[in-house]
């Protein structure tokens, strides 16, 4: 072996510790001389028993406190062993080593070729086999490879170790951060959602929900990193109260904090006395933000509850009603529950969905007839279709879906839909008129717009008649006639017939007639349905049809339901009339009276 490699083998060899077991003292001493040039630590025996007895001593010892790394026992890299020593040969020696340690390299010395000792040496996990008597070369090659494996496997115990640190890092930083809010460093709602989750029956909680009032009109005018130090700056005042009255904290989103006290019992005294605290504090705290002059004065709103059942579900309730009511806090009571409605509005959101999907939106048509009772129009009246619960065809009135779906958003495809259907009615039956609810919404939406004026257009250049009248709903300030101008212009149909629905109730105007000029004033049907048994109402009808008449508009009586009704009606110089006396809603237009 060169120098340099000798050397090389010196540096590798310096800090590791071996064994050596001889019993043969010539051997023993002439061996050692060599290892000592290379190991600072040798251990030497000259029996298998002896030897056993260091190893095992050395694989057991525990690291004592106050003692040096170099005074520790340490444990040996290396084990060099003849195979024939007295008490435990080297075969037994190395099979009861191997029991308890795998990891320790052993080199076999042996003045015996023998196969089935090297067989048996190679099933033991021996590394290196040196014949007797020793020639340094084969000494030398057999000892730089062990010695080179020892070195790679520490290498790789390092990684490993370094590794399984890093992964414990690493957990302990998920962990963090699945628990903590990272902005301000508060627990987060997972963390409550688990502890809100193992109350125990014993247990009495008290959950303050706190929410940072208008806190995105900071964002808007500061920025984002305004608005996260006044979080940061909030968050820490907010830690100092509830710590100050034995709260946990925690940050559920954006601008909304959570405290929770559990306790043995219940002292609403001991709640109202935290919340006035809380709200003292907190309420209207001046927050200080680098950078900028103006003075931060924070406010908030806070629901509470000591429920517990659906904890937090109740707190965002109380604090939803403490900020619609402008209130600071609001405690839970079951009045406040809104669970039943919003089921209610989740239902027909789906029921609405189903429909727009299978488009089952049905225009049902009641019939408006004359004093002849002749029919000369009919309203389209959506209708949603349905099964019920025997599986039956059933139509739903929008009594029901109506003012749902402008909630859920879904109330644009409805009446697209709805306005659709009837211009193909237009098209089956030409020389029908027919009359539509248009809100104010309908006017202003582009594809209804564009839907109406494009069938409209198709209408005029195929030289069809449009006989088509829209009935303005009163109830949604009928003041804005520029809106019901402009989209007659924009739709190409400035000469439609208006007919104002539910005239007589609400908003009603007589000089908002004199601004519009309708064609027709439908008179709405609280005031129609008792006008043979109510006095003030057949005055005011009467004053509603003089009126009418003296400005050239044609009236429309709504709710006729008997033919009472419709002789007074008829009587007063009505000209036209609806009700179900004339004829119900229907899928077919022949329905009439």
């Amino acid at each position: 072996m060169e120098a340099s490699a000798m050397e090389d083998l010196r540096s590798r060899c310096k800090n590791l510790k071996i064994l050596y077991v001889e019993d043969d003292e010539v051997t023993r001493k002439y061996t050692h001389s060599i290892l000592s040039e290379f190991f600072d630590c040798i251990d030497v025996s000259s029996d298998g028993k002896n030897a056993y007895d260091m190893f095992f001593d050395a694989e057991i010892a525990i690291p004592q406190l106050g003692i040096s790394q170099e005074s520790q026992i340490q444990k040996y890299d290396l084990l060099i062993t003849d195979l024939k020593i007295p008490r435990l040969d080297g075969i037994s020696l190395i099979t009861k080593i191997r029991k308890f340690c795998k990891e320790t390299a052993i080199i076999v010395t042996s003045a015996h070729n023998d196969v089935e000792f090297l067989i048996e040496t190679i099933r033991l996990g021996v590394d290196g086999y040196i014949l007797k008597p020793i020639e340094l070369d084969q000494f030398f090659d057999s000892l730089s490879s062990t010695v080179e494996k020892i070195l790679l496997k520490a290498q790789y115990r390092a990684y490993t170790n370094d590794l399984k640190n890093t992964i414990v890092l690493q957990k302990s930083a998920l962990e963090e951060q699945l628990h903590t809010d990272a902005l301000t460093k508060l627990p987060n709602k997972y963390t409550l959602d688990r502890i809100l989750e193992q109350i125990q029956p014993s247990e009495v909680p008290t959950l303050f929900l706190i929410n940072i009032d208008n806190f995105t009109n900071y964002n808007k005018l500061y920025g984002i990193e305004a608005g996260n130090q006044i979080l940061k700056e909030f968050s820490h005042h907010f830690k100092e109260v509830a710590t100050s009255l034995c709260y946990d904290v925690f940050r559920i989103s954006s601008n909304e904090f959570a405290m929770l006290r559990l306790s043995t019992q219940l002292d609403p005294e001991k709640i109202y006395e935290d919340i006035a605290q809380t709200l003292g504090i907190l309420n209207g705290i001046e927050i200080k933000v680098e950078g900028l002059i103006e003075k931060i004065l924070v406010h908030i709103s806070m629901g509470v509850t000591f429920d517990q059942e659906n904890l937090f579900k109740k707190a965002f309730t109380a604090l939803d009603f403490a900020k619609q009511t402008n209130k600071a806090f609001v405690v839970y009571t079951s009045n406040l529950d809104e669970t039943e409605s919003l089921a209610n509005d989740f239902y027909w959101q789906d029921v609405i969905a189903d429909t727009l999907n299978k488009d089952n939106i049905v225009p049902f048509f009641q019939p408006i007839c004359d004093k002849e009772k002749k029919i000369i129009k009919y309203e389209a009246l959506i209708r949603i279709k349905t099964k019920d619960k025997f599986d039956q065809d059933q139509y739903v009135s929008p009594y029901y879906f109506l003012d749902i779906s402008r909630r859920t958003k879904q109330y644009d495809s409805l009446s697209y839909r709805m306005i659709e259907k009837v211009f193909a009615m237009m098209v089956l039956y030409p020389e029908m008129t027919f009359s539509i609810n248009l809100s104010f919404r309908d006017m202003l939406n582009k594809e209804i717009r564009d839907f109406m004026r494009s069938k409209i257009l198709e209408f005029k250049n195929e030289s069809r008649a449009v006989h088509l009248v829209f009935e303005v709903v009163e109830s949604e300030k009928v003041t804005d006639y520029t809106t019901i101008i402009n989209f007659l212009h924009y739709i190409k149909y400035d000469d439609a017939p208006i007919a104002i629905d539910d005239f007589g109730t609400g908003y009603s105007n007589f000089s908002h007639l004199l601004e519009l000029n309708p064609v027709y004033l439908k008179i709405d049907g609280s005031l129609v349905q008792n006008l043979d048994k109510d006095v003030k109402s057949l005055k005011l009808v009467k004053g509603i049809v003089s009126f009418a008449h003296a400005l050239h508009v044609k009236t429309i009586a709504e709710y006729v339901h008997k033919k009472e009704i419709f002789d007074l009606l008829v009587e007063m110089g009505v000209d036209e009339f609806q009700g179900y006396f004339i004829g119900e809603p229907c899928l077919e237009l022949q329905c009439s009276h």
